[in-house]
Formats: C-alpha cells, sequence, structure tokens
C-alpha cells in the first residue's frame, strides 16, 4: 500500500507537496485547488506503465486520463523545457519502501524519467565521453533497476471519473478488458455484469452469489429497493442491456426511464466488488445524482471495500460522506482504525492541510469552508426570519 504521496513541480503544486495515506484517502475542498491532481499523478504513471510496460516515460495522455502536452502537467511561472516533474512515494512494501521518480519533457506529450531512486539508491550513473574537441562530457543514465518491483506499484488501478455514464439505452458487447475492466466512463459495465463471474470477498451477506446477486443485494440497500435485470446475454444477440425491478410493483423499465443515480452508482458498485487485495481504486465525485441515505450507505461500502485490502482514494464535495467515513470508523471500531482514514482539505492559494480526526471521529483542526454553508445558511435564515 502507499503509504505517502509527494508531488514536485507537477501542475499546482510548485514546492514539495506530502499526502500521508491510508486505506482510505478523501479528498475535498474547493474547486480547482489540487483534488484531482493527487489522482492524477498516480494515474499517470499507471497508464505509462500499461503503454510501455514501465515507468520510463510518462504518457500525458492515455488510458486513464488525456492532460495535453507535457508543458501543461509542469508547474511553471515561466520556461519549462528543462524543469523536471518529481513524484515520491513510500509505501509499506518491504523491498520498496520509498521510490523517487523525476521527468523531464522528451517529446510534445511524452516525458522521459530523468531521476530514479530506490530504496535511497541512485539508480542513474554518470557516464563521460571525449569529443573529438577534447572536452569531456557527462552523460546521466538510467541503470538496470527492479522493473517488476516499480511496476508492481501501479499496476491494477480501477479509476471511475466523475463525468461517468448516466443511463443507456443498450451497451454493445465487447472483448473482456484486464485493465480497469469497467472504464473509467462505466462504458463496459453491463459487459462486466453479464460475465457472471463470483465476487471478491466484499459480500453483502453470508450467502455468496454470482456478480449480478451481489450488485442487486448491494443496489437494494443503498438505493431502498431495485434489483437489475441484464438481457441480451445470448450469443446471437450483438447489444446487452438493463431492466430496473421495483419490487413494490413489480414494473420493469429501461435504465433510460429510471432517474441518473441508479446508472452512476451502479459503475462504482461493479468496481468494489471485482476489485481484489492489493489493488487500488479511485472514484470521483461518488455522491452525484445520490440522495444523502443513498450517499451514506455506499460510503459503508467503500470502507468495507478497504477492510479486504483495497486501497480507496475519494474525491468529493459532500459532507455525507466525510460524516458516513467518520460513523463507520465509530460504529465498527474492533476492525476499522481512525488511522485507516486520510482527509485532506484543499483551500485558497492551493494551500492544502491535512484533517486531524481522532479517535472520537472529531476534527480539531476543522477548517473555514469545510461543509460550514448549512450552519452559515441557517442562521442567515433565523435572522431574517424568526430573529428579525
Amino acid at each position: 500500500m502507499i503509504t505517502k504521496l509527494s508531488l514536485e513541480k507537477f501542475k499546482c503544486f510548485d514546492k514539495k507537496q506530502d499526502f500521508q495515506l491510508s486505506k482510505l484517502n478523501l479528498f475535498t475542498g474547493l474547486n480547482g485547488r489540487g483534488k484531482s491532481t493527487v489522482f492524477q499523478s498516480l494515474l499517470l504513471l499507471s497508464q505509462s506503465l500499461i503503454e510501455k510496460g514501465n515507468i520510463e516515460e510518462l504518457f500525458v495522455n492515455g488510458n486513464f486520463i488525456q492532460l495535453g502536452l507535457f508543458e501543461d502537467i509542469v508547474f511553471s511561472l515561466g520556461e519549462s523545457k528543462n524543469k523536471i516533474v518529481k513524484f515520491y512515494i513510500d509505501t509499506d512494501e518491504e523491498d520498496v519502501q520509498a521510490v523517487e521518480l523525476g521527468y523531464k519533457e522528451s517529446l510534445e506529450r511524452i516525458g522521459k524519467i530523468s531521476n530514479m531512486k530506490i530504496n535511497k539508491i541512485d539508480y542513474f550513473q554518470t557516464s563521460t565521453s571525449i569529443q573529438h574537441t577534447g572536452k569531456i562530457i557527462g552523460e546521466r543514465r538510467l541503470s538496470a533497476y527492479p522493473k517488476e518491483t516499480i511496476n508492481k506499484l501501479f499496476k491494477d488501478y480501477y479509476f471511475i471519473s466523475a463525468d461517468r455514464l448516466g443511463p443507456t439505452l443498450y451497451e454493445e458487447k465487447g472483448n473482456k478488458y484486464d485493465f480497469n475492466p469497467v472504464g473509467i466512463l462505466g462504458e463496459h459495465r453491463l459487459n462486466v455484469l453479464a460475465e457472471d463471474r463470483v465476487t471478491n470477498s466484499l459480500l453483502f451477506d453470508e450467502n455468496s452469489g454470482t456478480l449480478l446477486e451481489e450488485v442487486n443485494k448491494w443496489l437494494n440497500y443503498i438505493m431502498d429497493g431495485v434489483s437489475l435485470e441484464i438481457h441480451g446475454v445470448e450469443k446471437e444477440i450483438s447489444v446487452l442491456y438493463l431492466l430496473l425491478n421495483n419490487p413494490r410493483n413489480k414494473i420493469k423499465i429501461k435504465a433510460v426511464n429510471s432517474g441518473y443515480g441508479y446508472s452512476y452508482i451502479l459503475s462504482i458498485i461493479i468496481t468494489a466488488l471485482i476489485a481484489e487485495k492489493g489493488n487500488v481504486v479511485f472514484i470521483e465525485n461518488p455522491e452525484a445524482h445520490l440522495h444523502p441515505r443513498a450517499q451514506a450507505r455506499l460510503t459503508e461500502m467503500l470502507c468495507k471495500l478497504t477492510m479486504i485490502g483495497v486501497q480507496v482514494f475519494v474525491e468529493t464535495h459532500s459532507e455525507h460522506i466525510i460524516n458516513g467515513t467518520r460513523l463507520f470508523y465509530l460504529k465498527h471500531k474492533e476492525v476499522f482504525s481512525y488511522e485507516d482514514i486520510s482527509m485532506y482539505f484543499f483551500g485558497e492559494d492551493f494551500n492544502v492541510e491535512k484533517l486531524e480526526m481522532d479517535s472520537d471521529a472529531q476534527i480539531a483542526n476543522w477548517p473555514t469552508g469545510f461543509f460550514d454553508q448549512q450552519e452559515i445558511d441557517l442562521a442567515e435564515i433565523l435572522s431574517l426570519g424568526l430573529f428579525k
């Protein structure tokens, strides 16, 4: 598990910015202040591994994210050509406790590794050559390093984007994807459901079922009574489509005739159920299109996901996600520690503050602007209404 991530000269972070990480990592705060940047640093490394089989080049555009040109990801108030983007990663793995990676521009959309240290060992060596003029030139080159050890840090990542798909009439059948099977938009969600594979150990109850059965159990709990049916699984049919079944009136409707919340949450539930121990899951705005109780119950699922060995990163603007996490800890202290949770608030001027939660789930350094709008509004309602 990644226990610490530091970013330097990467996007909005000029000087080295540290993030102490845990099993469940929550990032919240003002818009456009760097929350997504934390996700993107790790997703860049993962998509570069997928592209080339190693992380010796940094692909700015890939399977997870598209960020434009290399110069777009470099913090720069001026010339960015020779500036180096640096990632520092600590883990709880014995053979790779600390990694330092640096990249500088190679091509417009690709960075080339220029710095690599593993457990404080520098894997760049300087070789010298003499030009015909007699001038001695020194060149730093990457030497042999434990490639598989490094690669495993960025394998098996799952990413569900904020702009994931809403309801669709159907989904074309496709090949099975080993990489991020559901898709960043949830574009393969029905194909994954149709595989009928047994889930991980994140079971709703003691009775293990197929993936679809487990999805329905969780969906019924989170959304208060609904189940899914998937149609078109027959070999001769080229598309899959979804029906939602209301158990109260037995009426079945197409996904496009239901609320957005069902489709938005489906990709998250499926991903949570197929992720395995050692995997890493990134979710943007899980609260989208969900009412507060559904947000709180989804948070329970994400907390339980970390308990089977999956590291989870969540970007959220919802107090129900934050408070749901605190409440889950208080209810499950015997198996879930407050130290399993890391929370960061991104404020004005790109200031980042780690929120210190104690064993009573209290946050001592509650910052201004951190889910206090309700109190501000209520105070104004009272002052303009009852107390005028």
